[in-house]
């Protein structure tokens, strides 16, 4: 049996954070569960291996290294760092209001970003640690009015892989799960009574078409197994045993086709668009080096 890790998540008050928080706890790991007002809301929740944090990760940075701090004091360490908390709305790019772009920028991006540098010190200290984000397969591929959604997780993505290469060679990791649909509440609109289509009518044909009349077909991912998955990966249990977890895990079989399909294409467009991608190429200049690219590889090659 592995040795019990010590996790702290964020956004755990509803959703995919809240059922991890019980998995976790179950498979026998301590957990610091964080939210906004989470030790008024979810009370119940707490236990003898389950801390509640209030934490509002659209904080200033030193308001969280403070709250982290003190999480650290809990179970005496942060083995493991999931990046849970996000949102989304449906809007259209021309109709997104300044406050609405910032919030989603602030809540799936910046928060996340925050959140792992106050907890980074600690991790170091103790010479090994894992900072897990909750992307997305929409972070490949855009859906019109769902854009903003996708540019967060696309963005999360990059930081994920980056962080991974800057602390690896100090012991530490970073892994990206990159789920499809599932029941969760995430698409849920808070105030149902507001209408997410479009107020402009140009848009509307093309709105309809998508979220109005079947064009999103039932979310085939179970959230029941959800959680485990994500454990398995993070501690090298079930079907992650024995293999060398990557920096981006495509979770669900709409991910996996969105993502499989993305990558295909992509590998087309260069094949035909390479005589314009060369064009700009200097006079006498070589192949690119090996050496070089291997910097970008999201392969492990130790």
């Amino acid at each position: 049996m592995s040795t019990p890790l010590v996790w702290l998540i964020t956004g755990c008050t509803s959703g995919s954070g809240l059922a991890l928080v019980h998995a976790i706890a179950v498979r026998g790991d301590s957990v610091i569960a964080t939210g906004r007002n989470i030790t008024s809301r979810s009370p119940s929740l707490a236990s003898p291996s389950i801390a509640l944090l209030d934490l509002d990760i659209v904080s200033p940075l030193a308001d969280i290294e403070a709250v982290v701090s003190h999480a650290v004091t809990l179970f005496g360490r942060i083995d493991v760092l999931v990046n849970n908390a996000g949102m989304t709305r449906v809007s259209a790019l021309e109709e997104a209001s300044e406050a609405f772009v910032k919030a989603i920028f602030d809540v799936n991006l910046f928060g996340a970003i925050k959140v792992t540098q106050a907890v980074l010190p600690h991790m170091r200290a103790a010479g090994t640690g894992t900072v897990v984000c909750i992307g997305a397969g929409l972070g490949w591929v855009s859906i019109p009015f769902l854009t903003h959604y996708s540019l967060t997780k696309a963005a999360l993505t990059m930081f994920a892989e980056g962080l991974h290469k800057e602390i690896a060679p100090l012991g530490l990791r970073s892994i990206i799960f990159e789920p499809g649909g599932f029941d969760s509440q995430l698409f849920v609109p808070r105030d149902p009574s507001v209408s997410r289509a479009p107020k402009i009518a140009d848009y509307l044909p093309q709105f309809t078409k998508i979220f109005g009349s079947g064009g999103f077909v039932p979310p085939p991912g179970d959230i029941a197994k959800l959680p485990d998955t994500i454990i398995d990966v993070v501690k090298g249990e079930g079907l992650a045993r024995g293999r060398r977890v990557p920096v981006r895990v495509v979770l669900g079989p709409d991910s996996l086709d969105a993502v499989r399909q993305k990558c295909t294409e992509q590998l087309r467009l260069l094949d035909q668009w390479e005589v314009v991608s060369l064009s700009v190429m200097k006079e006498g200049a070589r192949e690119t080096p090996q050496s070089f690219l291997d910097g970008f590889s999201i392969l492990d090659k130790s």
